[in-house]
């Protein structure tokens, strides 16, 4: 019968590996000013929108007529179209829950993941708010007063933020690849919002820059009391911008340099009509609209990407094994 050979009488090479200890020289989240600089930028974002496209008459006067290009295109639907669009903004939102619970399963983040669920209710609470206090006056320039405010939409909010949950709960070296998905269902959402009239593109423009404000102020709270998971070594692909983060930037540049293309070439503020009498329905200024939403999703999606991936922890390149000193 064979004994074991103890441990020290075993050739060095047959020992079992030893753990290497971590040793991080950056903690996730240090930068506590560039967080509080981008929350105000995403604050003075919605601040900007609601001041150009919703108090001021030209902005309104534009808005109006991408909503109203954006119903004539629907009109060309057939009906199980339209009823996809209407049920759209579920299904997206169910689809990164199922993420959401995998992830909050499979992990174990039970910390981060209740974070990330009052960051989603914060979000979608703070838009309900926000269409309650802001105004929107009646100006006399034709533009349909409806209800009163409609910014931001709760339909892009519900949807994003719920992408942005998952968005918060993965590992770093994937958080720019669910940004790219989470922006390819989003902007769909946004498009489908407003290419069914619920919506104009101001609106759903606010919504995600009120995501990404909350998103930013769970994901310093995350950095801060789960550093574990968000420290990336000297050797991950998440220390540079990878491919998705890419296509990101230049989904966001090509999209809303293409809105601006857009006005500019028909006459920006110059050109805009005082009332909506001098706006008829264009497919000009439905493209207009649909690529302000999806450009200002990639725009978004991208700086959080980008910034997530800068403030991670960083791991030393010399890190010994346990119980090396």
């Amino acid at each position: 019968m064979m004994h074991p050979v103890p441990a020290h009488h075993l050739p060095e090479d047959n020992l079992p590996a030893t753990r290497r200890a971590r040793r991080v020289i950056r903690a996730p989240g240090s930068r506590i000013w560039a967080w509080l600089l981008f929350v105000i930028a995403m604050a003075a974002g919605i601040w900007a929108t609601h001041r150009f496209f919703v108090l001021a008459s030209r902005g309104q006067v534009l808005d109006q007529a991408g909503l109203d290009s954006a119903t004539v295109r629907l009109e060309t639907l057939h009906e199980a179209s339209v009823s996809l669009l209407a049920d759209l903004p579920i299904v997206v939102a169910s689809i990164a829950a199922v993420g959401f619970l995998v992830l909050t399963l499979w992990r174990r983040r039970w910390a981060a993941s209740l974070i990330v669920a009052l960051t989603f209710a914060a979000a979608n609470f703070t838009t309900q708010v926000l269409k309650v206090i802001l105004e929107r006056p009646e100006l006399a320039n034709g533009v349909p007063y409806y209800t009163g405010n409609s910014l931001p939409s709760g339909h892009a909010t519900f949807a994003t933020a719920a992408f942005a949950a998952v968005f918060l709960l993965v590992a770093p070296r994937w958080r720019s690849s669910v940004a790219l998905i989470g922006v390819i269902f989003s902007a769909t959402v946004g498009v489908a919002t407003f290419l069914d009239g619920w919506h104009r593109p101001s609106d759903i423009v606010a919504a995600y820059l009120v995501v990404a404000m909350w998103t930013l102020i769970g994901g310093f709270t995350i950095y801060r009391l789960s550093s574990d998971w968000n420290v990336v070594s000297p050797h991950s692909r998440a220390q540079h911008a990878g491919m998705a983060e890419i296509t990101l930037w230049l989904l966001g540049i090509v999209a809303l340099g293409g809105a601006i293309a857009v006005f500019i070439l028909s006459g920006g503020f110059d050109g805009l009509p005082t009332t909506l009498d001098g706006f008829g329905p264009s497919p000009r200024w439905f493209v207009f609209g649909a690529l302000l939403i999806g450009g200002s999703a990639a725009l978004i999606f991208a700086l959080l990407a980008s910034f997530f991936r800068w403030e991670a922890g960083r791991e030393a390149l010399d890190a010994q094994p346990s119980g090396v000193r």
